[in-house]
């Protein structure tokens, strides 16, 4: 993930698109089957002017015995009444499993639509699966959704972590912040751990409005540990 963070950062710095009603498309689709697998793909763009529309979307599928998923997707947007949505979709099938999915957003402007989704099916035994959303928002009268959805059928160690973050500075702003969370073991009885966050901050409190909710299930055979830890937070005014 450290490698997928610098090149995000890389990618930040090479595309950039600046003038008004742009329309931005970027997809990115692997599909692989064999032994060890890694997968790892990335978006980026800054784009500046109004009324722009931003796409960005990653899909990955893998079938074998070790296999590593990681997609990314990241914006900066700079103007108003622009709409951007990001998407990562991950799936495998295998032993040993591990899924990580991120989107990354900064909006600097008034009436933009964002909305942020990660979504990953894992089935195998050792599944590790983390997913998360980013938003910050400086305006007003601004929309972000943000939505994470991990499954796991495995009959070994299952961990998932899931966190949406919003930072909003600006008045009359919407917020939606949604995760769920599953996992039914197998034939073996394993430790099951599955954590969440909903996160908000807003610096001016001027007709915000948050709506934060998260759902985990776990379905395990007798004697299993399962852990599940899940926070929705929301701090108002400057911390």
């Amino acid at each position: 993930m450290k490698k997928l963070v610098a090149t995000i950062a890389v990618l930040l710095l090479m595309v950039s698109a600046a003038s008004a009603g742009n329309t931005v498309k970027q997809a990115i689709s692997m599909t692989s089957s064999g032994g060890q697998i890694s997968q790892s793909a990335a978006n980026a763009a800054v784009v500046r002017g109004n009324n722009n529309h931003i796409s960005q979307g990653v899909i990955q599928s893998a079938y074998g015995s070790q296999i590593t998923q990681s997609g990314a997707n990241a914006a900066v947007v700079v103007g108003d009444n622009n709409a951007v949505r990001q998407g990562v979709a991950q799936q495998a099938c295998g032993s040993s499993i591990t899924q990580s999915g991120a989107n990354a957003l900064a909006v600097l402007g008034d009436d933009n639509t964002a909305g942020q989704k990660v979504s990953q099916t894992a089935i195998g035994q050792n599944i590790f699966q983390n997913g998360w959303n980013t938003g910050s928002i400086t305006g007003d009268g601004n929309t972000l959704m943000q939505g994470l959805l991990s499954y796991a059928q495995s009959c070994a160690d299952t961990n998932q972590t899931m966190s949406n973050t919003a930072y909003i500075s600006g008045s009359y702003n919407q917020v939606n912040q949604q995760m769920a969370g599953m996992v039914q073991m197998g034939w073996s009885n394993a430790p099951v751990n599955q954590m969440g966050s909903n996160v908000g901050q807003i610096m001016d409190p001027n007709g915000n409005q948050f709506d934060q909710s998260m759902n985990m299930k776990a379905k395990a055979g007798r004697g299993v540990k399962a852990v599940q830890h899940g926070m929705n937070e929301v701090k108002v005014g400057p911390v």
